[in-house]
């Protein structure tokens, strides 16, 4: 695989009659690609419910501003 091209990882439940469904792929329309399909074990679905937010993407607005610095008693 060429490391320009874009690699995902996908999590899904298998819906009726034994199907999963992945929309919005970042592949062209006609792009062949490798699938492989592995259970989730049980441990690590309990760590996803667990973590929910692990994984999503933090933006930090301010990152070296000081919080609620008029909020100390020692700075009055």
């Amino acid at each position: 695989m060429n490391p320009s091209e874009k690699q995902m990882h996908v999590q899904a439940t298998v819906g009726a009659h034994g199907s999963v469904t992945l929309d919005q792929l970042p592949y062209e329309p006609g792009q062949r690609v490798d699938v492989t399909i592995s259970p989730i074990s049980s441990q690590v679905a309990d760590e996803t419910r667990r973590y929910s937010l692990s994984g999503l993407k933090v933006e930090y607005e301010q990152p070296f501003e000081g919080v609620a610095a008029d909020e100390w008693d020692a700075t009055k």
